[in-house]
């Protein structure tokens, strides 16, 4: 049995991160990963994957030398090579391919962590994990054909992967809409993106990242001076094409907008037919983010200009969607189906009552801490009960987010 003063579950940046803080404390601690260090953005992304937000807002500690201040994308490799690079600066203490089994805590009110590589002790866990834990896909999807190929986005590398036919791509977000777009432009394919509700962000506000935006709005100031765009970012060509991963440059393209993916039944994929009104409520949601923008910087007294290079992602031409209710599955040559439905978190192997009805950790005013000595880095982003996100606390807030968490353990040590 082993012990240490704090234990990390999860060696992906977050959990690099905090340890980078626990370091300068000088406490004692261990990352378990379950897979490798940084498997998720070593094995998990596409290989024509960029970041969504630009290099001036990847705020990762002592690492900017390797960080452009600009408005462009890193590249997958570009991003891992930094992520490599901060682990070995860091050089935590950590151990691989360690699943955890329980967490319990013992009459001494020392947590013991079960794992496949024995037991470890400890006064404090902070799990790391973030929210991409464990890939998502509905039940409905056993209603397909065994013919149809199926694969979740966190597989999907490149359309080289794809079987003979159409493809149909299930989720709006992020995901979703750049592999729609690349088997679409790649293969010339007829691609079917089906969507549900939507929480879009403006693409630029204030001439400012909109996920910039997003992040402030919940709560997260550190990072490096706010880097707007000017005219000449629109003329490069990594930025523009970035920008124009959106369900609008979906419809120019030619991918099918379909509504969400009820289920399939006598050779056809059904949607659901509230399309049109999931569309106007996006825009809508779109309306009061940018309310919640101005009402922000008026606020904080945040000095941006006017919007001068303002974009809009959902300024989809509702006129000209042809609402679809059915696939015809062989007439129209269905032979993929790509699930870009998220993920889902499970915590069931800590058992401690410190989660609400949905299994969802119960957190303290400082959003990282527990009634216990359990904490969560790098949870979602949410504003309010009106302006949730699909985001979670990507690369810009992880410092942040990682320094929070540290400070509540020392707070409790």
């Amino acid at each position: 049995m082993r012990y240490y003063d704090v234990v990390i579950i999860g060696g992906g940046p977050s959990g690099i991160t905090c340890s980078y803080y626990l370091k300068q404390k000088g406490i004692k601690h261990v990352i378990l990963e379950k897979d490798e260090m940084l498997h998720t953005w070593k094995r998990e992304r596409w290989d024509s994957f960029y970041l969504v937000t630009p290099n001036w807002m990847t705020n990762i500690p002592e690492m900017d030398d390797l960080i452009p201040y600009d408005n462009a994308y890193m590249s997958k490799q570009e991003i891992v090579t930094v992520l490599e690079r901060f682990l070995e600066r860091v050089s935590p203490e950590f151990i691989e391919h360690t699943s955890v089994d329980a967490i319990d805590k013992n009459s001494e009110s020392v947590y013991e962590i079960q794992t496949n590589q024995g037991v470890f002790q400890t006064k404090h866990v902070i799990v790391a994990s973030g929210m991409y834990s464990n890939p998502y896909i509905p039940d409905a999807s056993s209603q397909l054909s065994k013919q149809i190929f199926q694969m979740h986005s966190s597989q999907y590398k490149n359309p080289k992967q794809l079987h003979d036919g159409n493809v149909v791509v299930v989720g709006s977000g992020w995901s979703g809409i750049q592999i729609a777009l690349e088997i679409r432009s790649l293969t010339g394919k007829d691609v079917y993106l089906s969507i549900g509700s939507m929480q879009p962000l403006p693409t630029i506000y204030r001439n400012v990242n909109g996920v910039y935006w997003l992040n402030r709005l919940s709560g997260y100031r550190k990072g490096k001076p706010v880097l707007t765009y000017d005219a000449r970012d629109l003329e490069n060509e990594n930025i523009v094409r970035k920008m124009n991963q959106n369900l609008r440059q979906c419809q120019l393209e030619g991918v099918h907008i379909v509504g969400r993916f009820l289920g399939a039944e006598a050779g056809k994929i059904q949607f659901s037919k509230d399309l049109i009104p999931a569309l106007k409520a996006s825009q809508s949601y779109l309306s009061s983010v940018k309310d919640a923008i101005e009402s922000y910087i008026e606020k904080e007294k945040v000095d941006v200009p006017k919007g001068t290079l303002d974009r809009y992602t959902n300024q989809v031409d509702i006129s000209k969607i042809n609402e679809m209710t059915a696939l015809d599955i062989y007439g129209k040559s269905i032979g993929n189906v790509i699930w870009s439905t998220g993920f889902r978190r499970d915590y069931t192997y800590i058992h401690l009552p410190i989660f609400d009805f949905r299994g969802l950790p119960i957190l303290l005013e400082d959003d990282v801490s527990t009634s216990e000595n359990i904490y969560f880095c790098s949870l979602g982003l949410s504003v309010d009960s009106k302006l949730k996100s699909a985001f979670g606390v990507g690369l810009y807030a992880i410092d942040e987010s990682a320094e929070r968490t540290v400070n509540a353990v020392i707070n409790r040590f």
